[in-house]
């Protein structure tokens, strides 16, 4: 699956229908947690919905800086049908400015099929608004949104996942 293309508009349109079909959504519950540098693998999971039925987990590597207070939300539908999964950078330095880079990221998911994704460089600030990855700075597959290596530029500040619950083959 390609990354989605076309506007910012279009895009907000996209997961608001998604999630409209979805029915209402459940209060998200939203858990932080520290970016670390130094170029390691480090991983974050979560899980929600009845019984744990989704996981998100955001693999990365990053360089540069200090630890860094990200979140990450998680949300259902009442028909636990569609699930979201939000991850982005808890922004407590001016004008959104971050001293880290990422060499690598996945957001993964279990248990749901990606309907949208968006990957951002830049969140946004008071009378800016969030700055989307160039399409080719990333990938969507069913399961997952990750960086392209070669294309992505190591700036990542926010991703944005709707899915839907996967089918059980019987």
């Amino acid at each position: 699956m390609a990354a989605p293309s076309g506007g910012f508009w279009a895009a907000v349109v996209l997961a608001a229908a998604a999630l409209k079909l979805a029915a209402a959504v459940s209060e998200p519950t939203t858990v932080p947690f520290d970016v670390r540098p130094g170029g390691v693998v480090h991983s974050f999971s979560q899980d929600v919905g009845p019984g744990g039925k989704f996981t998100c987990t955001f693999t990365y590597a990053s360089q540069g800086g200090t630890n860094e207070q990200w979140q990450m939300s998680l949300g259902t539908s009442e028909d636990s049908q569609h699930f979201t999964c939000t991850i982005w950078r808890h922004c407590t330095l001016p004008q959104g400015k971050s001293y880290l880079y990422f060499t690598q990221f996945k957001a993964e998911l279990q248990g749901a099929e990606i309907e949208y994704a968006m990957a951002y460089s830049k969140a946004a600030f008071e009378r800016e608004s969030d700055v989307p990855l160039k399409s080719e700075e990333f990938e969507v597959t069913k399961t997952a949104v990750s960086h392209r290596p070669g294309a992505f530029k190591a700036e990542l500040s926010k991703l944005v996942i709707v899915a839907k619950a996967a089918r059980s083959e019987l």
